[in-house]
């Protein structure tokens, strides 16, 4: 849940074809509370083709001829000699919850098909603002939402 703390900081691509692990591993290593959890994502606001709530798909952005891959917050252009692969808006949990990874969400963002809007709570994407303070103001601007692009090279 978005609320739990402990488990992953960072954000998987999970398969929607998951194996299970050999018969023989340990049913019961630990009881609760030492376990990690993993949760679904979803969206908690709306742009585009998705809406509040859609669980959120893996996405894996592969170019052939390019053998480094580079998020940039704050930028929705690359910089020169790199190819963008798309720009959109810079994600990560509320700065209530127990903390994430920032992530790209692309603009044109697509949802989990066969799960809209469904309310699971898993690991939520909000939107990332701008605070100033250790942040300068200018160039950034006070609850300015951040942009960010991902390129490769």
């Amino acid at each position: 849940m978005f609320d739990q703390k402990g488990n992953g900081d960072t954000t998987l691509c999970l398969p929607h074809d998951p194996e299970k692990l050999p018969a023989d591993f340990p049913t019961h290593v630990l009881p609760e509370p030492y376990v990690a959890h993993v949760f679904g994502a979803e969206y908690q606001f709306g742009y585009g083709k998705i809406d509040f709530d859609d669980d959120v798909p893996c996405a894996v952005c592969h170019a052939q001829t390019s053998a480094s891959v580079l998020m940039v917050p704050a930028k929705r252009t690359c910089p020169d000699d790199w190819k963008m692969q798309y720009s959109g808006s810079l994600s990560a949990e509320a700065s209530t919850y127990s903390g994430s990874d920032y992530i790209c969400v692309a603009w044109n963002a697509e949802y989990f098909e066969g799960t809209r809007a469904v309310d699971a709570n898993g690991r939520l994407l909000y939107p990332v603002k701008a605070k100033c303070g250790s942040l300068p103001c200018p160039p950034y601007t006070e609850n300015q939402y951040v942009s960010c692009v991902v390129c490769t090279k």
